[in-house]
């Protein structure tokens, strides 16, 4: 009767990656749709155009270990570089080193479960969506590391850990204004996710504080973020920053949050995360005749940033450099601070980076047929990356870079365009 309908899928997708034991994994998926409006209850309605109830559940399956080459499951032995040869006389030369390898390792499975209403009214003059979903992953390929004498190396990429997703969504799409001459069509959408790591150890350790991540640049082997179970992902791992009277931060001078009366490693805390709270977006067409102007826009609320910059430079060590000697350059972030050095785990330096970003503006005529109706004409003018509005006093509230997400430093700031279109049809 077209108003019920079921979909499934079964793949099974193989993968030379994996070690013939691993290699194949099978994704099951199955979908249910419900069309109300063909009921005979709302088939005559004047208002409801279409209202669909869908519920899904879903497997999907994820290989990407790029970072160990294409047979991460196999032994490997790679060249030495010019800086760890080995000596015999006057002669140095290139050993070959084992790599760390998991023979067991296996797809990453991520299962999908939703639930979705789509409705239209008005003959369709306001359509949208809206949407709950919870996510799992597990078995997460993950680089962790391992302890010393067990592999041949210090890290092993290997399936471990669980993360899960939940959220809602919700799309609209209006038409205020329909005429002849005019037509106005406006979309917006809104998503708000929540994300916790579940699972981090093949055995559950509460003494476990988590693995640490997010690279800066500064001192050696500084992180400033964690993954831990029970928090979300790229959660910042950082010290709680002490201020004056003033509402100065004072130098080095950090809470005691362990109460011990000394600050270590176990008073740092896991603060704010660099995913948002809610996204948004916004786009919105008019035309007039020949006229059509078009916006879009997009927005996150809640997303934090961890600005390496500032934390890096913004120190007044930096004015003279010994090397030289000679003047260094200093960011105007100095005077937030007023540090003389480089306090990099200060919770200061996490920074709310919410905004508010116009990606495109476009004007355009369309003159129409041309030339005994042989050719069509338009112009258009567009500007991409308008504006954007954000307290965040970094070079972009936007940045997330794989393992290093949330962490702004030395990134190549995006371009203002001006674009003049001409498009000729024949």
């Amino acid at each position: 009767m077209d108003r019920y309908l079921l979909t499934f899928t079964l793949r099974d997708d193989g993968s030379s990656k994996f070690s013939k034991n691993t290699r194949w994994g099978v994704f099951p998926s199955a979908a249910l749709a419900w069309k109300i409006n063909d009921e005979a209850f709302l088939k005559n309605s004047k208002t409801i155009s279409q209202l669909k109830l869908r519920v899904g559940w879903g497997e999907t399956g994820n290989q990407d270990v790029g970072a160990l080459g294409w047979y991460p499951y196999l032994p490997q032995y790679f060249k030495s570089d010019q800086y760890t040869q080995y000596q015999f006389g006057n002669t140095f030369y290139y050993t070959f080193r084992p790599s760390a390898y998991d023979q067991n390792i296996k797809w990453e499975t991520t299962i999908t479960t939703n639930v979705g209403l789509d409705f239209g009214i008005f003959r369709d003059r306001i359509t949208g969506s809206l949407d709950y979903y919870y996510k799992k992953i597990k078995d997460l390929l993950n680089f962790i590391s391992v302890p010393a004498g067990t592999n041949l190396s210090n890290y092993l990429w290997t399936n471990i850990g669980d993360m899960q997703n939940s959220g809602v969504e919700f799309n609209l799409d209006l038409k205020p204004i329909v005429t002849k001459d005019w037509n106005w069509d406006v979309t917006f959408n809104v998503a708000s996710n929540k994300n916790k790591i579940t699972k981090l150890t093949q055995s559950d350790d509460p003494s476990y504080p988590g693995a640490l991540v997010g690279g800066i640049s500064g001192g050696v082997g500084n992180t400033v973020q964690i993954q831990s179970v029970g928090y979300p992902a790229f959660s910042y791992y950082v010290y709680q920053q002490a201020y004056d009277t003033k509402g100065m931060p004072i130098e080095g001078v950090y809470i005691d949050r362990n109460g011990d009366g000394k600050i270590t490693d176990a008073d740092r805390y896991r603060y704010k995360s660099a995913n948002p709270d809610a996204t948004f977006g916004f786009s919105t067409t008019l035309k007039y005749k020949q006229w059509s102007i078009a916006a879009s826009s997009h927005a996150n609320v809640g997303n934090y940033m961890y600005d390496n910059n500032a934390a890096n430079r913004g120190v007044y060590n930096n004015l003279y450099r010994p090397e030289g000697p000679y003047l260094g350059n200093v960011t105007t972030s100095v005077y937030d601070v007023n540090f003389t050095n480089q306090q990099y785990l200060s919770d200061f330096y996490v920074k709310n980076a919410s905004f508010f970003k116009l990606d495109y503006l476009t004007l355009s005529y369309s003159f129409g047929r041309l030339i005994k109706n042989t050719t069509d004409l338009r112009l258009s003018f567009t500007v991409n990356n308008v504006f954007t509005i954000t307290k965040y006093k970094g070079v972009d509230p936007e940045v997330n870079l794989g393992s290093t997400q949330g962490i702004d430093n030395n990134i190549y700031p995006r371009s203002r365009v001006f674009v003049l279109g001409v498009n000729l049809l024949f």
